[in-house]
């Protein structure tokens, strides 16, 4: 697997390093001057788990905030930032557009990010979910990767466990089977109140991830209608403004989640699905594209490239 890991980062970096340096970033922009884009990036947390070259580090520790900042900078000298009623109101703007969402809450956002982002004023969603918020729990697939970090499992086994889930399929039973095995440790992971308070009067926008982080798929539509309301009504009385986004958890929805977000009035929803956005697109549908802090310019540049279709 490292060998694998070396020569596909090799590949990845060699790649980013040369279409940065030929000017990748003028012909990307040349080859879609046509209509107006919108690139949604989604980032997660700052976890040297999650964030990593070639080995995997500890959960519990956070860093690229030097290279998070080179990607803002980089990102805010060659586009415009715009949040979606800005992007889908402007029958009249060009070129490409950028967006930033990081998913779930956690801490490392408002340490890292939130001073990075203040200073660079750029336009920001923290999609979050609300029953976490406060806690010293962890969600489900920071739990599972704890197990590798604890050694009690193999990466490659939870790695899959988590990509079965990602394409729709239950893990349940996975988890019962290994649950006596499942522990975390009491450092605070996800935000609290205040910190989300906090970065909602900044001005950036804070919005509803389901309340328990749960996959709307997997539920029937009165459990889905729970989840969804539950979590936009505690944010909104937390802070007594309405919620004009949503974000579907491992971006798996169905057309009872289209339902009842309509119903409750949300203008726009946020998939996993890679590509950019044109102003044709479902709102309640919007594509974003997964990137690291960890990734370089030259890999943040490539990602853009390839999904510049999707």
């Amino acid at each position: 697997m490292k060998l694998n890991r070396l020569i596909s980062l090799m590949i990845k970096e060699t790649i980013g390093f040369l279409f940065l340096r030929l000017g990748g970033i003028y012909f990307l922009k040349y080859r879609l001057k046509d209509q107006p884009y919108l690139v949604i990036l989604n980032y997660h947390n700052f976890s040297e788990y999650n964030n990593y070259k070639l080995n995997r580090g500890k959960t519990l520790k956070s860093g690229y905030g030097s290279n998070f900042n080179k990607q803002i900078r980089f990102l805010k000298k060659h586009f415009k930032f715009s949040y979606p009623n800005e992007f889908f109101g402007d029958k009249t703007t060009s070129g490409i557009h950028i967006l930033l969402t990081f998913d779930d809450g956690y801490k490392d956002n408002y340490d890292i990010a939130f001073p990075i982002l203040k200073k660079q004023n750029v336009k920001v969603i923290f999609f979050i979910v609300t029953h976490i918020i406060g806690t010293s729990d962890w969600l489900t697939h920071d739990k599972l990767r704890f197990l590798v970090e604890k050694k009690y499992k193999r990466e490659k086994e939870v790695e899959a466990a988590l990509k079965r889930m990602n394409q729709g399929h239950s893990i349940e039973t996975w988890i019962k089977q290994n649950e006596k095995l499942i522990e975390t440790s009491e450092q605070r992971v996800m935000m609290n109140w205040e910190e989300v308070k906090e970065i909602d009067k900044y001005g950036f926008k804070i919005a509803p991830h389901t309340h328990q982080h749960s996959i709307l798929s997997f539920l029937d539509y009165t459990k889905q209608e729970d989840e969804i309301q539950t979590s936009i009504e505690t944010l909104e009385s937390k802070l007594q403004k309405p919620c004009n986004y949503f974000a579907y958890p491992n971006g798996l929805y169905n057309a009872d989640s289209l339902k009842i977000l309509n119903k409750s009035a949300i203008q726009y929803g946020f998939t996993t699905q890679p590509g950019f956005n044109v102003q044709e697109n479902t709102p309640l549908e919007l594509k974003r594209l997964g990137v690291n802090a960890s990734d370089s310019i030259g890999v943040l540049l490539l990602k853009l490239y390839l999904n510049r279709k999707k």
